[in-house]
């Protein structure tokens, strides 16, 4: 799901420690404290809650967007965008509309 969206945008994945110590992405990926800094135009955190030392790692986002069904989220409060929802009801719709304005079937 969050290959499928990055794919449609042209973009690339990173993840939170979390996600790359159970092997679910690459170790390479991971954005935080203990990993990558990165700067990106747009940063889409999904599902990630925004521990301080995630938050850390992406600071220097121009614009960060974040989905996350608990609307008590910390990374809500660094986000220029938020979506108060389920990842995987919101990503898909996302995705599907991206597609859509790209022409991309």
């Amino acid at each position: 799901m969050v290959t499928d969206l990055a794919s449609a945008l042209g973009a690339a994945t990173a993840c939170s420690r979390p996600v790359s110590d159970v092997n679910w992405r690459p170790h390479h990926e991971h954005v935080g404290q203990t990993g990558l800094a990165i700067a990106p135009n747009l940063y889409i955190a999904i599902g990630i809650s925004g521990a301080i030392q995630h938050l850390a790692g992406v600071n220097r986002s121009k614009v960060i967007v974040v989905i996350n069904k608990d609307p008590e989220a910390p990374f809500f409060k660094a986000a220029d965008y938020g979506i108060v929802g389920d990842a995987f009801e919101v990503v898909p719709k996302i995705t599907e509309a991206v597609k859509k304005l790209k022409g991309i079937s």
